[in-house]
């Protein structure tokens, strides 16, 4: 795996919140909703429900993709994401066209945009990746096997359990008592 790609997805990434991608993806949402609050994009409720449901289906797409646990799969979450995050740049190019934010403040805007696009694209090359497939594998076979072992540990405590049920108790009376 080339040295991008481990920066991106990291050593062990546990949670989605983890990912380079999906935090750069966040920062950008955020800055959205912040513009979002701002008059006149605030009034003007069918473009600003545009552009905050495009930037806030950015994280939500990472965070099923990782949520499948297949390469494939996350990839082509992924795919969508940036195309999502291609759409709030479009909605951006609108904003400037209807005077709602000045060229500069939509540069400022698509730097956060570029730059999970970068991450994104990153995270794709990676998910596509023969390394990315083998760590799949990895995982999966890990977590069969401790699948397994759950079902030993299972297996064995309800023996035990109906061996201690089906020993006669010597601390009872006759009449069961103690």
């Amino acid at each position: 795996m080339s040295r991008a790609h481990r920066r991106r997805m990291g050593k062990g990434v546990q949670r989605f919140e983890d990912l380079r991608a999906w935090q750069a993806c966040d920062a950008f949402k955020r800055a959205v909703y912040d513009l979002c609050e701002q008059k006149p994009i605030a009034r003007d409720f069918g473009r600003r429900k545009q552009i905050e449901e495009s930037s806030s289906r950015t994280t939500a797409h990472i965070a099923e993709g990782f949520g499948r646990f297949y390469p494939a799969d996350f990839a082509r979450f992924c795919v969508i994401a940036r195309s999502s995050l291609m759409e709030s740049q479009n909605h951006l190019i609108d904003f400037v066209h209807k005077k709602y934010i000045t060229e500069d403040r939509r540069q400022e805007l698509n730097q956060l945009v570029v730059t999970a696009l970068e991450e994104v694209t990153g995270l794709i090359e990676y998910l596509q990746s023969p390394e990315a497939l083998r760590n799949a594998r990895r995982a999966r076979e890990r977590r069969v096997v401790s699948r397994a072992e759950r079902q030993e540990q299972r297996t064995a405590r309800t023996k035990k359990n109906k061996n201690q049920n089906d020993e006669p108790n010597v601390n009872l009376n006759p009449n069961g008592e103690r």
